[in-house]
Parts: structure tokens; sequence; C-alpha cells
């Protein structure tokens, strides 16, 4: 039997839909292994004028005719004056991100911002909270800053002025020519990095693990260089898989029980393969790149990393601000310890 309309509206007013308590679940954060790398490996400069510089050196007096000659008797002998220090400079770059939530939105959340700036929480606060909206701003705001440092890392600093220049703009697609740094790569042929693009995989062939084994070698040739982060996007690392897949076995016993077809991280020795995301976002799926995290650093100014600040509210606004800053530059000091490598 239907139920009246009196009834049905009775119902509606004396029940509660069911609601969730909680955080907000977060549908689209990514890893960052950039991030977390080029973090974990900054080191810090006390600050200057407008840029980090270090010295570099890729001739020697070794490469001048006569510096080492043979002779007997009374033959004159020739000296050399060694002059070949060269500084690369990299241009720090401050950044900000800022939170305004108004105290409208804190007092729906049951929160009082006191005279300090300090806030205070409700009485009873969780019978009617069911997402705390300043832990979701908070916890929104840091993934965003998160991510846009990332993201920023990654790319090559044309989309801003005032940003870094992240990885793309060290090592790019053309190493024979443009500055790095403020050196002339067409000048100086030992201040460049490795590219070698469209490698076409085959499993027959090994084409790409071929190409990749001597490649690390050569990144390994100069000085002490090694190259311990490979980050590459979703489509290279398919097409490592596979060459190294078309080559293995599943099973020496068949199919009859579960057959569990993982594979684990792809390595190269101790380098290993790993993905991020974020080449896929900016278009780089199709792309690896290989460096020596010593030589390709993040360079923080000391005291102004990920700084937080707690601004006054303007006197004519009742809101709640806070504001992340940070200053820092993305430097390399060995650009032929780096590669670029893409499949086509």
């Amino acid at each position: 039997m239907a139920l009246g309309l009196s009834v049905a509206t009775d119902l509606t007013n004396a029940l509660l839909t069911f609601y969730v308590r909680g955080d907000a679940l977060s549908q689209t954060t990514q890893n960052k292994p950039l991030l977390k790398i080029l973090t974990a490996k900054a080191e810090t400069f006390p600050g200057g004028t407008g840029a980090v510089s270090s010295p570099v050196q890729g001739a020697f007096m070794s490469d001048r005719a006569g510096f080492f000659q043979g002779y007997s008797e009374d033959d004159e002998l020739t000296f050399q004056q060694a002059a070949n220090i060269l500084r690369v400079q990299f241009d720090w770059k401050e950044h900000h991100s800022g939170l305004i939530i108004t105290w409208t939105e804190l007092k729906k959340d049951g929160i009082t911002v006191l005279p300090d700036n300090q806030i205070k929480e409700h009485s009873k606060r969780d019978l009617f909270v069911l997402t705390k909206v300043l832990k979701n701003r908070f916890q929104d705001f840091s993934e965003s800053w998160a991510r846009a440092k990332n993201t920023t890392l990654w790319r090559d600093g044309t989309q801003a002025a005032k940003v870094v220049a992240g990885v793309t703009s060290l090592l790019t697609l053309s190493p024979a020519v443009g500055t790095t740094g403020g050196l002339d790569r067409a000048t100086y042929s030992w201040w460049r990095h490795r590219v070698k693009q469209n490698i076409l995989p085959s499993g027959t062939n090994q084409t790409l693990c071929r190409t990749l084994r001597s490649e690390v070698r050569q990144l390994r040739r100069y000085g002490d260089a090694n190259p311990d982060v490979a980050l590459c996007g979703s489509d290279f690392i398919i097409a490592l898989e596979q060459e190294i897949e078309a080559k293995g076995m599943y099973t020496d016993s068949g199919f009859t029980k579960t057959q569990d077809f993982r594979m684990g991280d792809v390595a190269l020795g101790s380098l290993i393969f790993k993905y991020d995301p974020t080449l896929d976002d900016l278009g780089f799926s199709k792309r690896c790149y290989i460096f020596d995290s010593r030589r390709l650093r993040l360079r923080p100014m000391e005291g102004e990393e990920n700084r937080m600040l707690d601004p006054e509210r303007p006197y004519n606004y009742a809101v709640f601000i806070r504001s992340f800053l940070t200053t820092c530059t993305l430097e390399v000091t060995q650009l032929n310890a780096c590669g670029v490598y893409s499949v086509s």
C-alpha cells in the first residue's frame, strides 16, 4: 500500500540521511618521485646576489700541444699556465602560495579565530561537523603546494618568468646548442648531456635494453659520476618491460594454477627505472630522464625553504590568512652524467 503524502513528509522530517564522517578522500593525488628525490638531496646556500655559482672544468693543460714532451741534453723545455676554471650560475627564484579562509567559513566549521590569530574549536563541534573544513583546507593547501612545486621542478621555466626553471630546461632535447648555466654547449663539447630519441623497442633485438646499457656506461665515464635516478613516463616503462618480458618465461610447470604476472621494478644494476606520473601529465610519457642526484640538485636558500608565514589580517576583512614561501634554484654541475631518452 502506498504511503500518503502527509505520511511520507512526516517520515522525511523525522529521519536523517546517513552521511559518512571523515576527511575528504583525494581522487587525484599522485606519487611525486622527482620532488621526493630533489628534496632529500637538497643543499642550501646562504644567499647572495641573484644566483648560485659553481666552478666547473672541462679542459686541462694536457689538452695543449707540448705539455708532455720528450727532451735530451740541452733541449729547451716548455711551460704552460693552468687557466681552465669556468663558472656556471643559476638564478634563484622566490615563490609564494597563499591560503585565505573567511571567518564565516570557520564559524560554520565550529571554529572561532582568537585575537592572536589562533583558532579555537567550539564545544560539541563533533555533533554537526561531518568533514572538518579547516583541516581539509590545510590538506588541500599542502597537496596543492607539493603539486605545483613538483610540476615546476619538471617544467622548463617558460610558463612564467619568475619561477625556477626545472629539469627540462637543464636537460633539453638539443644538447649541442644553447646555454646551460651561462655556458654555451656549442662551444664546450664537454658541457653537454646525452640524448637519444625515438628508440624503437624490439623484444627480439633488445634494442632499448642494449641502448640503455651502453648509455649508462657513458654516463659513468667521467670523474666519479654515478647516475642514480631514472624517471620515466608510462610508455617508456611499458616498452622496457615488454623487451624484458619477451626474453623471460612465466613458468616451467604449465598454467594449471593461479598465475601471478606481476613484474618487479626494472633495474640496471643499482639504477632503478621509476615511473613518474608527472611526465605523463606533461605529455612526456615516452621519455626517460637519467641523472646523478649529486650533480643535478635542488638548492634552497638557507632559512627560506618552505617557510610558513602568519600575516596579520587586513583590518577591514574578517579572514584567516596563511602564506607559504620558498626561495630556490635548480642547478647542474656535470651535464655529461645526465641523459634524456625516448621511445618511438
